[in-house]
């Protein structure tokens, strides 16, 4: 099995290669970041420039004692320059997506969830003609920020009430019985970061996608 590397090629799961790929990328990558040849790093920490080559292109596996130079050189942690393409970013199709029936008539959509803390979830909705999705509270300190694009929305969160109109916005606090309500005969379509203070909601701790 395989995943792209940076240049959308492919890497090895292999671990030894998959640190020796990942290196050649990140220290090229980082090389070029600061318009130095090979020759110009070589100068600055003392490697030689075959050497580098040869980690560039995957051809050798570097001591840590290399490595470290290389580090303080480019001004990095070692952990940067071994840094895996999926901790950098990671992209989702529409297939990925996992869709929620809601309300009467209404989707809920977890577009993207991200697996380390803080853990932030990004949601689109849309909710059917008056209708409405109601949600237990979240983990304590969880907040949401709801961006509507299109429609009227009304919040309702701890005995509090907020109107929204179209292309407005509201924060509130996701760690309280809540409910989004369409009081109109027309769709809503919005967009809402879920953000947790600490635990992820177990209910949506499917893996990151």
């Amino acid at each position: 099995m395989q995943y792209p590397g940076r240049g959308g090629s492919a890497v090895s799961t292999d671990p030894a290669e998959a640190v020796s790929a990942t290196l050649a990328a990140n220290l090229r990558a980082g090389r070029r970041e600061r318009g130095w040849r090979l020759e110009d790093l070589a100068s600055r920490s003392g490697v030689s420039r075959g050497m580098l080559q040869q980690i560039e292109t995957g051809q050798t596996n570097p001591s840590i004692a290399t490595v470290a130079r290389i580090c303080v050189t480019l001004g990095i942690s070692i952990g940067q320059l071994v840094e895996p393409p999926d901790d950098l970013g990671h992209v989702t199709t529409a297939a990925d997506i996992d869709v929620r029936r809601a309300g009467r008539a209404s989707e809920a959509r977890l577009l993207i969830n991200d697996g380390q803390a803080p853990f932030v979830e990004l949601w689109d909705f849309v909710i059917a003609p008056n209708d409405e999705i109601s949600s237990h509270a979240h983990p304590t300190g969880t907040r949401e920020l709801i961006h509507l694009h299109q429609g009227q929305l009304d919040v309702e969160v701890g005995g509090a009430s907020f109107h929204v109109p179209e292309g407005g916005s509201v924060r509130i606090r996701g760690d309280r019985a809540h409910v989004y309500r369409n009081p109109t005969a027309q769709p809503v379509r919005l967009t809402m970061t879920v953000v947790y203070l600490g635990n992820q909601d177990p209910r949506y701790t499917r893996p990151a996608l």
